[in-house]
């Protein structure tokens, strides 16, 4: 597992590290989506900046934009932001983004500073 979550009042930022895996992306929404908090949460941090690689496959995007969407009948009022710089994350998220299955607002940001700011987040 190449993930952890850090729960914070409103949010929740999924960190991630080393080589992360289509089951890592899976996994971490399933975790976080099963979690109690999830029903108050306004907002979504992956945080890629730390990864050494990845090996998502095309597919994985819509698979989570369909888990999200069936989330969205618990908590429809998320904000996800992708902070990374990692072209085949980005290429994943935009993917995720311009799913017509996609429920929830996304942005992909360059470092967490800007990602914050969108969130009105300190």
């Amino acid at each position: 597992m190449s993930y952890e979550l850090r729960w914070h009042p409103g949010g929740v930022t999924k960190y991630f590290f080393a080589k992360v895996t289509n089951e890592d992306m899976l996994l971490s929404v399933y975790e976080s989506e099963a979690d109690p908090r999830f029903e108050n949460l306004r907002y979504v941090i992956n945080d890629f900046l730390d990864i050494t690689g990845c090996d998502f496959e095309a597919p994985i995007a819509e698979r989570i934009a369909i888990q999200d969407r069936g989330a969205a009948f618990t908590n429809p009022n998320i904000r996800i932001a992708v902070v990374t710089t990692h072209p085949q994350v980005i290429a994943a998220a935009e993917a995720y983004s311009a799913s017509p299955m996609n429920i929830y607002q996304t942005r992909i940001f360059p470092t967490m500073t800007e990602a914050r700011q969108w969130l009105s987040v300190d």
